[in-house]
């Protein structure tokens, strides 16, 4: 079960959304790496399951305005409705 007091909860959370909204701007790693300045190797980082990639808001920020996704997409619990809105229905 998932805490979610849990700081790496909020990474993992956060790094979900991110690589969510990459694919839904079409953008690949190395696009969204040109486009917030950040390697590519990061991104990726961040975006695996299988690293514990930490990163500043600033770096979270840097990625909202990338994918032109309000910054509290990416951190808010439920964003079902927000999903709805641009035509997405499933988080995964």
């Amino acid at each position: 079960m998932e805490n979610k007091e849990d700081i790496k909860y909020i990474y993992d959370l956060v790094s979900k959304r991110i690589k969510l909204f990459r694919k839904y701007r079409g953008l690949t790693q190395e696009e969204l790496a040109y486009k917030t300045t950040f390697s590519r190797g990061l991104i990726g980082n961040i975006e695996s399951a299988k690293t514990s990639q930490t990163f500043s808001l600033a770096v979270l920020y840097a990625f909202a305005k990338g994918l032109d996704i309000p910054l509290e997409m990416f951190v808010k619990e439920d964003i079902s409705d927000y999903l709805k809105e641009i035509g997405l229905t499933d988080e995964k």
